[in-house]
């Protein structure tokens, strides 16, 4: 069913009349259940034009995720925009909690259901182009609820290492080390873009001379060439494994997100089989030490662990505006980058000129970067990191032994997004800045 009431009108600041603007059309949830508008007639009075509004300001600022959060006695909503957070309105009580039960209902959510996390989403149009929403409420301040909405271009692909932008060497070392009997997983912060990450490297796998299976639920996400395993309503994991394992599996993808207890599993197999995961870890060395307590033996984890691998979003220079200048070779040298970047780049700084304003660019809204571009830091299971994994090493240690083997690191990485003029060096600072 499509939601229509797809128009609004908003003043022009010019001669005072009002012009039509085009509001997103709901398309029904994507779970298949239907929201019943004659049964919440008051809700739908209430909430359908504003949750419309809301979605519509959103992709057209090219919100990733528009957040709806309460405030005491108001609710505020954030626009996400390339990993940076921009204010939008402040709603009274009534009409923030109108508008999250509204977005609910047409995400397939149960609006009764007010204590729990719940996550659904729906289909959408705007200006004749297709929208996934993905929809998460959870319990807020004040016994409220907040609700989050992932705004995604329903033709736009993040499912290969390739469409994430993975440089071709790392691509293959990946695919290599997933396919080696043993534990590989995929880390990140939460709402880092780890999942699709997770399986971007899933799909990079070899599915034509290896059998793969998926066992658990991946969300019914599309895995071409994997097979979703049979399971048992009644089998715990190391049930489904063994099960698996006798229908001569080579690679088992493990539901997320790893814990201990999905660990323990694959410690009973590893000799048998290549496991893949996805767990939440700041970076790749907290993943990896997270993963020697889970195991328990520093020993067993470096004869186990096949290699961990993170990543980190930067935003993109608009390639409209972005200003081009020439660092000294001192400066080239103290932040790490080769003696060939003689050209950088950074967002356009304000005119010298008394008097003088630059043309805003309308590419980017004038905010000096659009859209965001993948940092990669991969900790490779090399002989020698094996060695050091086997002694539990802290943090500092694994960091000093992937820098002298030349391993991928974040840092690293950003530096060479910098060197081909893809993003700053004020936005490495901004992403790397401690909290």
């Amino acid at each position: 069913m499509i939601f229509g009431w797809g128009k609004k009108t908003a003043d022009d600041d010019d001669d005072g009349e009002e012009e039509e603007v085009d509001l997103v059309l709901f398309q029904g949830a994507l779970n298949g259940t239907e929201a019943n508008l004659a049964a919440n007639a008051r809700l739908a009075d209430a909430g359908l034009i504003p949750a419309k509004e809301i979605v519509t300001d959103g992709i057209d600022r090219r919100a990733g995720t528009v957040r709806i959060d309460p405030k005491g006695e108001r609710y505020g909503v954030t626009y996400v925009i390339d990993g940076m957070p921009y204010p939008g309105d402040r709603l009274n009580k009534q009409e923030g909690l109108a508008v999250v039960q509204m977005l609910k209902l047409l995400s397939g959510l149960d609006i009764k259901e007010r204590k729990a996390t719940q996550t659904g989403g729906m289909k959408a149009e705007h200006k004749g182009e297709p929208y996934l929403l993905e929809v998460q409420s959870s319990p807020g301040e004040g016994g409220l609820e907040k609700l989050q909405v992932r705004c995604r271009h329903a033709k736009s692909k993040l499912d290969s290492p390739s469409d994430i932008g993975m440089p071709d060497a790392l691509k293959a070392k990946i695919r290599e080390a997933a396919g080696q009997k043993g534990l590989f997983c995929v880390v990140g912060p939460p709402n880092s873009g780890v999942s699709t990450l997770f399986y971007a490297t899933v799909r990079g796998l070899d599915c034509y001379t290896r059998q793969i299976f998926t066992i658990g639920d991946h969300g019914g996400r599309n895995l071409d060439n994997i097979t979703k395993f049979d399971e048992n309503e009644a089998d715990d994991m190391a049930t489904t494994v063994q099960r698996v394992l006798r229908v001569d599996a080579d690679t088992i993808i493990l539901p997320p997100p790893l814990g201990a207890e999905s660990v323990a599993v694959v410690m009973k197999y590893r000799e048998d089989c290549a496991f893949l995961g996805e767990f939440p870890a700041r970076d790749s060395i907290q993943g990896m030490l997270q993963l020697i307590k889970w195991i328990g033996d520093p020993q067993l984890a470096s004869q186990t662990l096949t290699g961990v691998l993170t990543r980190k979003l930067v935003r993109t220079l608009c390639s409209k505006c972005k200003q081009a200048y020439r660092p000294n070779a001192q400066f080239l040298k103290k932040a790490g980058l080769p003696a060939s970047a003689a050209v950088l780049y950074r967002k356009p700084k304000p005119s010298d000129v008394e008097g003088e304003e630059a043309e805003p660019c309308r590419k980017c809204d004038d905010i000096g970067y659009i859209g965001q571009v993948s940092m990669f830091e991969y900790l490779e299971m090399t002989e020698g990191m094996r060695a050091l994994i086997a002694t539990n090493p802290d943090a500092a240690a694994i960091r000093a032994k992937m820098r002298e083997e030349k391993q991928p690191t974040l840092d690293q990485d950003g530096l060479r997004l910098v060197a081909e003029g893809k993003t700053s060096l004020e936005e490495l600072q901004r992403v790397f800045k401690s909290p």
